[in-house]
């Protein structure tokens, strides 16, 4: 039996850790604007137009299909305000779009916070208080997790929703636990696939992974309940996509397809803009790209964690673990070892796609670092403050990366200096100031700017400047901006003779964005 918390020992250690994850997710909610949400926007106008006009097969925007993002966003903005917008792209130049935009960043935000609440209470009945405290601590503080957690967008969702799953159904089939795990795990895994289809592929490897277990070592009669209860966990997963989405329930068949047929097209195509590995540009970084993002993006304490659980043995003297908690954490690496194999199969290879295996990771390496701190030889109490020592390192790596969360790589590898000439970085980080520089210097007529595709969306949203692309008269052009992903892979704008840099955006060590005038225009 896992020892558990005391009841409201146990909520205030959930409401506690779930308060501290609120700090980096709603603190500079709105920074900084990333490329992919002013589609997500546009999206959600369209869906809340469908769902106001009670146009059912018109809520199938995208087959990713990113209904829970774009409800969280729509309600969060008001469905009448949502579709005021007329499907047209935001603008943050307008009090009307800086209001909806805060909105829909605030919602998304509350809701990360709040499944990773459920999820940390999940921890501490599978593991104990102790692991809860210490994983609890990693994920509410982790820069990675926390960036995707604010945006408007999917993975971030994705990977809580799919951990939400895995834990509910460890503590079923595992820890022998009630139905309720069923049902939660089914409600979740609804929510997972009606965030993203990948979770289509995601969460049946690990479901199984977890019941085949889970009955072989419980013995024949267990099999069958298993068996049940995948059923039944199917089956509830997919009546919340039917109560959730109007376009399935006009058309489960075709809207299952269309899902499908989407998901594996996607699969097979490269980055229409290709990517970067270790140096230059490729469209395939091949195997090798989603651990070396795993290096780089986890804390150097989860990374700690990880080594120490596959050092130490389970710490027999520890009152707040569960007996299991080796296994446990195995079964959990077993579960991040499948998300990382199914993004691994894939041709377009972006770094946020192994998501789902991060809090996965994250709370295994938390049942290390508790086994380390118990199996060291210390006076009675040193393993609280050496539980504060970790909150204070990871608040450190946290605060470290603010505003600009994305721009977090581990400091064991040397940081975004060295990551900028191994990985693909930068998505929008730094935009944000050049378009400030252009607001406070306006022009009639409105100043131009030539920008890179990687941001000329991003760098539109926010400023009244007039952005072109390399398609139009450079000579027209008074700005030209460079930005770290596009000259990753080599689709920079071209700097004409005589250009000059007004204005350089340094993000840790790294020139993320540069604003040049080009000859015979006004520097001002």
């Amino acid at each position: 039996m896992t020892s558990r918390p005391r009841p409201l020992a146990s909520a205030l250690l959930c409401l506690l850790l779930g308060l501290l994850a609120a700090l980096p997710r709603l603190s500079d909610v709105g920074t900084p604007f990333t490329p992919d949400e002013t589609v997500w926007f546009k999206r959600t106008s369209d869906f809340a137009t469908a769902v106001l006009d009670a146009n059912a097969p018109a809520t199938y925007q995208t087959g990713h299909p990113g209904v829970t993002t774009m409800w969280i966003a729509g309600l969060a903005m008001g469905l009448d305000d949502a579709r005021d917008m007329g499907g047209d792209r935001l603008s943050l130049t307008e009090p009307r779009g800086q209001a909806d935009y805060h909105a829909a960043r605030a919602a998304m935000a509350l809701t990360a916070t709040v499944l990773l609440t459920l999820l940390v209470f999940l921890v501490a009945r599978a593991f104990g208080p102790g692991v809860a405290a210490l994983a609890g601590l990693l994920l509410a503080l982790d820069p990675w997790l926390a960036a995707y957690g604010r945006i408007v967008h999917l993975d971030g969702l994705l990977a809580a929703l799919v951990a939400i799953v895995a834990l509910a159904c460890l503590l079923r089939w595992w820890h022998a636990g009630g139905i309720g795990y069923v049902a939660l795990a089914g409600v979740a895994a609804g929510l997972a696939v009606l965030t993203k289809s990948t979770a289509l592929v995601l969460l049946p490897p690990m479901a199984l992974l977890l019941a085949a277990g889970g009955a072989a070592r419980r013995g024949p009669r267990a099999w069958r309940l298993a068996a049940l209860d995948l059923a039944a966990l199917g089956i509830l997963g997919g009546a919340v996509v039917l109560l959730v989405w109007p376009a399935a329930r006009a058309d489960p068949l075709g809207v299952l397809a269309r899902v499908v047929s989407f998901s594996e097209q996607k699969a097979l195509e490269p980055h229409e803009h290709g990517s970067f590995f270790l140096g230059q540009p490729v469209a395939d970084p091949g195997p090798a790209f989603y651990p070396v993002v795993l290096a780089f993006r986890l804390s150097p304490l989860v990374l700690l964690g990880l080594a120490a659980l596959a050092a130490t043995r389970a710490a027999r003297r520890d009152p707040q673990s569960a007996p299991r908690a080796g296994v446990d954490a195995a079964l959990l690496l077993g579960c991040a070892a499948i998300a990382l194999l199914v993004v691994t199969l894939g041709a377009k290879k972006l770094d946020r796609y192994v998501l789902p295996a991060v809090p996965l990771v994250t709370i295994a390496a938390a049942v290390g670092l508790r086994r380390g701190l118990v199996a060291l030889p210390a006076p009675p109490g040193a393993a609280n403050v050496a539980l504060g020592v970790v909150g204070l390192a990871q608040l450190a790596l946290c605060a470290g990366a603010r505003p600009y969360y994305f721009s977090y790589y581990s400091p064991l590898l040397g940081g975004a200096p060295l990551a900028q000439r191994v990985l693909p970085i930068g998505w929008g980080e730094g935009v944000d100031l050049v378009a400030a520089y252009l607001n406070v210097h306006p022009a009639k007529p409105a100043r131009s700017v030539l920008a890179p595709d990687a941001v000329r969306i991003t760098l539109r949203v926010q400023t009244k400047a007039r952005i072109v692309d390399p398609s139009e008269q450079r000579k027209s052009t008074d700005y030209l901006l460079t930005y770290v992903s596009a000259t990753q892979r080599d689709e920079d704008v071209p700097l004409v003779p005589g250009a000059s840099p007004l204005l350089t955006v340094r993000i840790d060590g790294v020139d993320y964005a540069r604003l040049w005038t080009t000859p015979g225009r006004e520097k001002s």
